[in-house]
């Protein structure tokens, strides 16, 4: 019972002086968040103190990244399914035929999802 006693004393001794050193003022001013160089939504820049045109020039660079996220797994997925097709064409499962018809078709969805992404990106600039 002493010993919770104690902890008991302890706890509030630190409460108090952690109450203490929060009421006095804070002298640490916060820093500026700085602007994407790319600006706002629309491509208009982003000035100083507005929040919004921020808030939207964080947005499209999300959207942006998240655009080439989606381009990288496409690129991956498609590598993936040749290095499967060319396991297949070495065990004689399937023709040459059909590994370069793979190919040609990955190329050019892969191709396709990126001049998808550039269109995005530059519909958002």
């Amino acid at each position: 019972m002493k010993l919770i006693r104690q902890y008991a004393v302890k706890c509030a001794r630190y409460a108090l002086a952690c109450a203490a050193a929060a009421q006095g003022a804070a002298m640490a001013a916060l820093p500026n968040i700085p602007a994407p160089s790319g600006g706002g939504i629309g491509g208009a820049p982003v000035q100083d103190g507005d929040w919004l045109s921020m808030m939207g020039a964080y947005f499209k660079v999300g959207l942006t990244l998240l655009g080439l996220v989606l381009a990288a797994l496409a690129f991956i997925s498609v590598i993936t399914g040749a290095m499967r097709r060319w396991k297949e064409y070495s065990s004689g499962q399937v023709q040459l035929g059909e590994l370069k018809e793979f190919l040609i078709v990955g190329v050019v969805v892969v191709i396709f999802v990126i001049m998808m992404v550039n269109y995005a990106i530059q519909t958002l600039a």
